[in-house]
Parts: structure tokens; C-alpha cells; sequence
């Protein structure tokens, strides 16, 4: 029985990351406008600090992405 709820726990939590990717794309990206460079919605490698506009959005308040090498 255990399986079972681990296997429904884990299947549950994929999908929601899975959603949430293409929603925060959706979300960052005014309408009509696109992203440069684009971003893939089923390329991970591309997401988080390894682009200009999520990086900005996840660098600390305290620290300038502008100006971080």
C-alpha cells in the first residue's frame, strides 16, 4: 500500500512542475511580445539562471544580476 501512495505522490508532484514551466513562461512574457532568446517550453537547460529574464526574476534581492559575472 505503500508504493501505491508514493507512486500516486511522485506521479502528482511531475505533474504540477510540469504545468507550472510553461505557465511561468506564459507568465513572464507579455502578451504579444516573446521572449530573446526564446525560451523552449520542453528545454530544462534553458530555464532558471541560464537565461537573462528567469535569472533576474530568481537572483536575491540584495545582489544585481545586471552585474554579476
Amino acid at each position: 500500500m505503500f508504493w501505491q501512495i508514493q507512486k500516486g505522490s511522485n506521479g502528482a508532484r511531475a505533474d504540477d512542475t510540469k504545468g507550472l514551466k510553461s505557465a511561468i513562461i506564459d507568465w513572464i512574457t507579455s502578451k504579444g511580445q516573446s521572449l530573446n532568446p526564446h525560451i523552449p517550453y520542453n528545454v530544462k537547460s534553458s530555464h532558471g539562471f541560464n537565461h537573462e529574464r528567469t535569472g533576474a526574476l530568481l537572483c536575491p534581492a540584495g545582489l544585481d544580476w545586471a552585474n554579476t559575472e
